[in-house]
């Protein structure tokens, strides 16, 4: 690619791959080393080999650019002898979600970068997320624990909207939810189903109190909109997502860095934030689009003193950032 440079958005996207998939390869590798379903196994490793890919491929690509590779993570911030955390079940759920968090991010990468070899990568990641999301899926429903989205009727004929109260819904007769109203609710409450589960879990075993509070506080916003969310959909007699909180053991050593930890913490705060906000777009009644509203107020101060613990604890690397002009000339 010679004299073709990265822009400001492929370093980012490759930046933020990096600290990811040095994530997830210290998640994955622990979740495998105690993994005793053979099948779960399989695309543990699938999924593994993946994240190891991309962490070549964006460590060379920064590497040709004279960019500094993130420290990210690494052998330091896993324990494989650590007891079991969490159950081999939600293990598949967790590593499901991972690949549909994949395909959102790796299809907004690709609409941005325009460099042939950034564009080929994100391409091929896109291919192989919707792999892992597929095979994850389909063993999902074969052990008989996917959750599907409620049905709604069939419609006998196509309507066009007539009343001028369509968009209302805090005084007099609401109108029922949009099919695309039920769906990001339902993904919503299965999301936060994830969330809640790893807030328990890892709050058992962090050694910072800043971060067992904060995880606490995490779990707490978890079951309060999960509450919220269920309520919408129970009022007009439609199904919710099944509670998989009791997939956790009572072990209270970490396999993880607390620093490992709060940076997951901040990748989901982050995923839940985005989706909101897609929510927030599709509404079309008034009274689910404020709790939207409100829902991502609330999460965006969640995450701003995520960000300020991991800045106090020196935790946080720096992303890339545009030069100063101004400190330059007055040098």
């Amino acid at each position: 690619m010679g004299s073709v440079h990265l822009t400001a958005s492929e370093k980012s996207f490759i930046w933020v791959n990096y600290m990811v998939d040095s994530m997830a390869i210290c998640c994955l590798t622990y979740y495998l080393e105690k993994c005793e379903d053979k099948k779960i196994a399989e695309l543990l490793t699938y999924a593994l080999e993946l994240s190891k890919i991309h962490t070549k491929f964006a460590a060379e690509t920064l590497s040709k650019e004279n960019y500094p590779v993130p420290i990210g993570f690494n052998d330091e911030d896993v324990s494989l002898n650590a007891p079991r955390l969490f159950s081999d079940e939600f293990v598949l759920f967790y590593l499901h979600h991972l690949a549909n968090l994949g395909l959102s991010y790796y299809s907004k990468a690709l609409s941005m970068v325009a460099r042939e070899d950034v564009h080929e990568f994100y391409k091929e990641c896109i291919s192989s997320s919707s792999e892992l999301n597929s095979r994850t899926k389909e063993l999902l429903l074969s052990m008989g624990l996917y959750v599907r989205a409620p049905y709604i009727p069939d419609a006998s004929h196509p309507e066009m909207i007539e009343k001028l109260g369509y968009l209302k819904g805090f005084l007099g007769e609401k109108r029922m939810l949009t099919s695309l109203e039920i769906t990001n609710l339902f993904f919503n409450i299965q999301t936060l189903e994830i969330v809640k589960t790893l807030m328990i879990g890892f709050s058992q075993v962090v050694k910072s109190k800043d971060l067992r509070d904060y995880l606490i506080r995490g779990k707490e916003i978890s079951t309060k909109t999960l509450k919220e969310l269920r309520t919408l959909l129970e009022k007009e007699d439609l199904s919710s997502a099944s509670p998989w909180y009791t997939y956790i053991s009572d072990s209270t050593e970490s396999p993880f860095s607390d620093k490992l930890i709060m940076f997951h913490g901040a990748i989901m705060a982050g995923a839940g934030i985005e989706q909101y906000g897609f929510s927030l777009a599709t509404i079309m009644r008034r009274d689910v689009g404020m709790k939207y509203s409100k829902l991502i107020t609330e999460m965006l101060t969640f995450a701003d003193d995520g960000m300020n613990l991991m800045i106090k604890n020196k935790w946080m690397e720096q992303p890339p950032m545009a030069v100063s002009r101004k400190d330059l000339e007055n040098k």
